[in-house]
């Protein structure tokens, strides 16, 4: 018996999905018609149904023209709250705006603008994930509004969060009007900062120098005075000393080479792909708070060194994205 109801369950779950793909296909902004729109009995007005039953009984058995209007006007009072409550819903546009990066374990933030069409207005039209944060919006005549939903992450990568519920029971809470909302949006989940404890070899270069490494016999900063000696250049005699002790002595110059820091990855002798990349996440944050030049090898990319806001976010995308596709 198996043999047969296990095909047929998947025919019939491929064939939900493939229903479901075509009324709510992906796409930067929707608008909500009426093939999207689903309205549903709430418990309060399923509770007025089966009161409305025993109050049509009553007026049968007892021939009563007041049980009878005060039933049907019950009646008429949720078949009218379906129009209103669909026509609350129906004709609401989202649109993708921004989303904010963040790191494994924080939440991300999407940004969604709703609208509305020309003169009607929208209330209570609650709008987020399941199980996640839910916003409410309340929209005049061709009004737009901004929202921030926020989404709970748990690994690195790319975060491209599920359908979007939307629902609303206004005016009467009598029927649910709700639909779903398939935003085509993604928020790069960087890897958790664990800064753990690695051998001085594994630092790359020392960081004693702050300023650069100094390079002897330069010729950009002067570095101070010595005893002149054979073959130095007259460029150089420091004539001033010369006039007032009568000995010749030689300025000294020095350069300085900028002190480029390298995050390697094979240079990190951590165990396990997850905690070497959350090390190297908690080095680029340290190191670009020390605004310091600093570089990333990681397996098939290499980013030369620099500095600052992008670059910062340049390594930790790198590291998000490692070994995703």
């Amino acid at each position: 018996m198996l043999w047969v109801i296990v095909p047929l369950f998947k025919v019939l779950q491929n064939g939900w999905l493939d229903w479901m793909e075509d009324r709510f296909p992906e796409s930067k902004h929707i608008t909500l018609n009426i093939r999207r729109i689903f309205v549903i009995p709430t418990k309060v007005s399923l509770g007025l149904l089966v009161t409305l039953g025993v109050l049509f009984l009553m007026a049968i058995n007892f021939q009563n023209s007041l049980i009878y209007a005060l039933t049907f006007w019950l009646l008429a009072l949720i078949v009218i709250s379906i129009f209103f409550t669909y026509r609350n819903l129906a004709g609401v546009t989202l649109r993708a705006i921004h989303s904010n990066a963040c790191f494994a374990g924080e939440k991300a933030v999407f940004e969604i603008e709703l609208s509305c069409p020309d003169n009607q207005k929208k209330s209570a039209i609650f709008v987020g994930w399941k199980d996640q944060d839910v916003a409410q919006a309340t929209l005049q005549n061709h009004q737009t509004m901004r929202i921030k939903l926020s989404h709970s992450t748990h690994k690195r990568g790319l975060l491209k969060p599920d359908k979007i519920n939307l629902f609303t029971t206004y005016p009467v809470g009598l029927v649910i009007a709700w639909s779903y909302a398939r935003l085509d949006m993604e928020s790069v989940v960087y890897p958790k900062p664990i800064l753990q404890d690695t051998s001085p070899n594994q630092q790359g270069k020392s960081d004693d120098a702050d300023a650069g490494n100094e390079i002897a016999r330069g010729s950009t900063d002067f570095s101070g005075i010595r005893e002149y000696q054979a073959g130095d250049s007259p460029k150089h005699i420091h004539w001033g000393a010369y006039a007032k002790t009568g000995q010749a002595y030689t300025k000294t110059f020095v350069d300085y080479a900028n002190q480029e820091r390298w995050l390697d990855w094979d240079s990190v002798e951590i165990a396990g792909v997850e905690a070497k990349l959350s090390h190297l996440s908690a080095k680029v944050l340290q190191y670009h708070q020390e605004q310091q030049v600093f570089g990333l090898k990681i397996p098939g990319k290499i980013i030369q060194p620099a500095a600052g806001e992008a670059h910062k976010t340049i390594c930790l995308t790198a590291l998000a994205l490692y070994g995703r596709p």
